[in-house]
């Protein structure tokens, strides 16, 4: 029994370094031993491995399996992924009631990346009746068990009095929260609360900074923002329309990149002098 635990132990040890390495064939190889497959923590990364394409051929079916096998045991982390599975149509039929189904399961074990899902389901109304109040808590609880994305929406809930009394200065301190933290929407919306003074006092130079810092990490808002900025000689800034037409083309570069339609890019592209192909 004794060597049947240290095996175990040395196959998911073994794997998860290989893993940590980037090293993702021979993590398998390791994971893929059947002591190994006894732990609920390899049972899930195994789906997230067949999920992402790490090591193996990518195969959604196969992910939703061993997704499945892990949530079954109560692991929290599995059973969010399962919910994604559901809702987004990985390896099995979408359906949205199944995945809050599982989402729940891993919020009520206070899994954060769940909680906010459930926070974004309930202020939306998809799968779920819409509750501002009820939004508000589980983003509160996400936030609570560390996780940055609920922040903003947060703010955004203060800023338009969604479930709680309109104060856009209390709106501004969660985007400062998130934004310090590396939140990349809290940062843009930081940006423009600095831009427009929105519950805080106009700032040209922060705003800048946190609009640049936004792009930095990703945001295409934030580069199309900083389009406006140098062709309308905005924040302290000088006309350059070269600039503002390099600011734009990343910002369609990023939508595309991230599946995102953009029908308006051909006319800012012309609008800034940017050469358009036929």
């Amino acid at each position: 029994m004794l060597v049947g635990i240290h095996a175990l132990a040395d196959n998911v040890t073994e794997g998860n370094r290989l893993y940590r390495a980037k090293q993702y064939e021979e993590a398998m190889s390791f994971f893929m031993k059947l002591d190994a497959q006894k732990s609920p923590e390899i049972m899930n990364r195994i789906g997230f491995m067949y999920d992402a394409g790490r090591g193996v051929e990518r195969n959604g079916n196969i992910a939703f399996q061993w997704y499945r096998k892990a949530a079954e045991t109560g692991l929290a982390k599995a059973q969010y992924n399962l919910g994604l599975c559901f809702q987004n149509g990985i390896g099995v039929k979408k359906d949205i009631n199944e995945a809050i189904k599982w989402y729940l399961k891993a919020a009520e074990q206070g899994y954060p990346d769940a909680e906010s899902k459930m926070g974004y389901l309930t202020v939306t109304g998809k799968g779920v009746k819409q509750d501002f109040k009820q939004a508000m808590q589980w983003y509160r609880r996400a936030v609570e068990h560390g996780n940055i994305h609920a922040i903003p929406e947060l703010g955004i809930m203060y800023e338009e009095g969604l479930g709680v009394k309109k104060d856009k200065t209390h709106a501004v301190q969660y985007y400062i929260m998130g934004a310090e933290k590396g939140n990349v929407r809290a940062q843009f919306l930081l940006a423009e609360a600095y831009r427009y003074g929105r519950g805080i006092k106009n700032d040209d130079e922060r705003s800048l900074y946190w609009y640049k810092k936004a792009a930095e990490n990703g945001s295409a808002d934030a580069y199309d923002a900083l389009g406006s900025v140098y062709a309308n000689e905005q924040l302290g800034q000088k006309k350059d329309r070269k600039k503002a037409g390099e600011m734009v083309e990343k910002a369609i570069e990023i939508r595309k990149q991230n599946g995102e339609g953009d029908p308006d890019a051909r006319r800012r592209l012309k609008f800034f002098g940017v050469k358009l192909d036929d």
